[in-house]
């Protein structure tokens, strides 16, 4: 009688070698290959800096053939070019110069401050800003164009960033700085924090002991209008 097993279920496959097995050898042959290829191609690296002190910094081998060296970029190249000629301007550039650039730049800058004064009057406070802040742009050392911006924040109630330009002018150009300490004891005030109003006052008479005068008047013009 022959058999009724079904083909599917023949079980004779299993006493053949496996294809599947000889592939991964195969493959697992050629990777070892590869590995050992690469092993050849590579160069030992020597290291120059062995032996390098601080006394002893000569290096008595040259690099070994075929070993790139670093390159420069272009950029980095002409960067450093650029700001070696700008140095080099500046130190050429003679006192009398430097003065005369300076003198130009106030010009400018008073024009500008004229311009935020008549803003200031009109009021128009923002536009005031602008110009005051332009001033700045070319002469950022001097205490009016600080002083007037910050008579404008306080118009605008910006009493914060009224507040650095003050403290600016105080811990940057002049501590004892008269309208600044009384400005900031006006601003102070609006933003109903006594004690920087008390400290401000107090600064303002220690540091310009001969304007007592002049400090009663202004402050009582802050209680009165500020």
């Amino acid at each position: 009688m022959g058999s009724t097993q079904h083909p599917d279920f023949e079980e004779n496959f299993l006493l053949k070698p496996s294809k599947v097995d000889d592939l991964f050898k195969f493959l697992d042959e050629i990777g070892k290959a590869n590995k050992m290829e690469k092993k050849k191609d590579e160069k030992v690296e020597v290291d120059l800096s062995a032996g390098v002190t601080e006394t002893n910094f000569l290096v008595m081998e040259r690099c070994p053939q075929g070993t790139k060296k670093p390159s420069i970029k272009k950029s980095s190249v002409q960067s450093s070019n650029l700001n070696q000629m700008t140095f080099m301007r500046q130190i050429d550039v003679t006192p009398n110069q430097r003065n005369t650039a300076r003198m130009e730049r106030v010009r400018v800058a008073n024009n500008y401050r004229r311009l935020g004064n008549a803003e200031f009057r009109k009021p128009n406070y923002e536009k005031a800003i602008e110009m005051y802040s332009k001033g700045l742009q070319y002469i950022s050392d001097t205490q009016v164009l600080y002083l007037n911006r910050a008579l404008c924040y306080v118009k605008k109630r910006a009493f914060k960033r009224a507040l650095i330009d003050l403290d600016y002018i105080l811990l940057n150009l002049d501590e004892r700085c008269l309208r600044a300490w009384l400005i900031r004891a006006g601003t102070c005030k609006r933003m109903n924090d006594e004690r920087g109003y008390q400290t401000a006052v107090d600064n303002a008479r220690s540091l310009n002991p001969s304007q007592g005068k002049y400090i009663d008047y202004f402050l009582d013009k802050v209680r009165s209008d500020f």
